[in-house]
């Protein structure tokens, strides 16, 4: 750079000796494209005062620095500056989002009701599964080993109030029950809570009574 100040202003002061009219203005500009300086500007101005003193002023841009020169009357004046230039680079981490719903249970592949072969086993109600084989399986032996009838109708009406079951498990329930008034009730309890309602349409046989009969099939299709 001082290599190129210096030829700046030897051009300078030559320049301002051949100015010799007073109050004489005199501007250069030189594009400079140097290793040490690439794209480097100077730009020069020579003034003469009303007093004869001439003042070279020399301005040099390029590299990231600047540097002012001022030569008045044999007084050399100069200021440098620095110029840096800070890039920062902000990193933005996207962090797995957090899905905060409940995970909902699968789907069962296979359920087993304990009625062999039961179309009604991997249909819902109310979102509801019928019973699978062991909760199946412990409510029927209890009603199965009741002798007295009317207290198996007790059982099975707390039972049937909150569990769901299918049209097998349904028809298995009411065969147990000999007295066809005491099976109809146990029906009108159960029948809200039969997955596959179309599947029990048949059993409405299971009355002798065809006025009871009659009545079961209203009941099932409600």
């Amino acid at each position: 750079m001082n290599r190129i100040v210096r030829a700046a202003l030897v051009s300078s002061l030559f320049v301002s000796s051949a100015s010799f009219a007073q109050d004489a203005e005199f501007n250069m500009q030189v594009d400079i494209d140097d290793q040490d300086m690439p794209n480097a500007r100077i730009k020069m101005k020579t003034t003469t005062n009303v007093d004869g003193e001439e003042t070279t002023t020399v301005k040099v841009r390029g590299g990231g620095a600047r540097m002012d020169v001022r030569m008045t009357g044999g007084t050399t004046e100069s200021e440098s500056h620095s110029e840096h230039r800070e890039t920062r680079t902000t990193e933005t981490r996207r962090e797995p989002r957090m899905d905060s719903r409940p995970e909902m249970a699968a789907e069962p592949s296979h359920r087993d009701c304990g009625t062999r072969s039961d179309e009604g086993c991997m249909m819902r109600r109310d979102g509801q599964f019928p019973m699978d084989a062991s909760t199946w399986s412990g409510f029927y032996q209890s009603l199965k080993s009741e002798n007295n009838e009317i207290v198996r109708q007790e059982k099975a009406d707390k039972m049937l109030k909150r569990v769901y079951l299918t049209a097998a498990q349904f028809g298995m329930v009411l065969d147990l029950f000999k007295n066809e008034i005491v099976r109809l009730d146990v029906a009108r309890v159960a029948a809200p809570h039969v997955v596959n309602p179309q599947h029990a349409l048949g059993f409405s046989s299971k009355w002798h009574n065809s006025i009871s009969g009659s009545e079961y099939t209203d009941i099932i299709t409600q």
